[in-house]
This record gives C-alpha cells, sequence and structure tokens, in this order.
C-alpha cells in the first residue's frame, strides 16, 4: 500500500512540472497528476501555455509592448510586426 502512495506521489510530479512550465498551479496539478496520472499527463500536454505567464516572460527577455496593439515587440523596432504601425522612437 505505502508503495502505491509513493508510486502516485512520484508519477504526480510529470504532470506537475510539464503544466507548471505553462504557468499553471504546480500544487494543484501534482495531486491531479498522483490521483488520475494518465489523464493528468494528456491534459498537462495540450493544455496551452496561459497567456499572462506567456507576456510576462517576453517583457523579461527585453521585450516591449507595442502602443497600438499591445503586442510584443523588440525595443529597436521601427514598425510593429503585429499590426503594421510605426513606432514612435523611445527617448530615454
Amino acid at each position: 500500500m505505502g508503495e502505491l502512495i509513493l508510486m502516485g506521489v512520484l508519477l504526480g510530479l510529470i504532470p506537475a512540472m510539464i503544466a507548471s512550465s505553462k504557468g499553471r498551479s504546480f500544487i494543484g496539478w501534482w495531486i491531479y497528476g498522483a490521483l488520475l496520472f494518465l489523464i493528468a499527463l494528456v491534459h498537462s500536454l495540450i493544455i496551452r501555455e496561459d497567456p499572462d505567464v506567456t507576456e510576462k516572460r517576453l517583457l523579461e527577455k527585453g521585450l516591449v509592448k507595442c502602443p497600438s496593439c499591445a503586442e510584443a515587440i523588440k525595443p529597436e523596432a521601427v514598425v510593429c510586426k503585429h499590426c503594421g504601425r510605426d513606432i514612435p522612437a523611445q527617448t530615454a
């Protein structure tokens, strides 16, 4: 019985780590994975990354938001690749 619980706890780490890399709750996915491993594993593989987490990561990499469409662009950009509008010059 103890081995079964230990195996569930360890297997739950796999979907939890995958989902956590996509911006989801590690603890919630760990419990889900420990209880329903196969379903949680497939679910963690097909879920999309959280858009807020994606945006935060892009901004941490040094990208900035376009003032017109709010999509992430390089700070050196003069034209937004998403909306095609001219980017005003940044004043330092």
